[in-house]
């Protein structure tokens, strides 16, 4: 984002009521979120683990017995 860019929003901002200033504010963080979901996407591969092991009925894998096992 560039500094003139920058500086347009908070002229604009500056300009709102305090009300509508939480309302963006809310907007912005909600964007934020959005965001975060739509680039922390699950791999394929894991995907498919997950499935498989649903298909073929085994019990989650127990992430402390496993840690456990590798101590051994």
């Amino acid at each position: 984002m560039t500094a003139t860019t920058i500086k347009q929003v908070n002229a604009k901002l500056k300009s709102l009521p305090d009300a509508l200033v939480e309302e963006v504010e809310k907007y912005i963080d909600f964007l934020a979120f959005k965001h975060s979901q739509e680039t922390h996407e699950i791999p394929e591969w894991h995907k498919e683990v997950v499935l498989k092991r649903i298909k073929d009925k085994k019990a989650p894998v127990d992430a402390f017995t496993m840690l456990d096992n590798l101590e051994r």
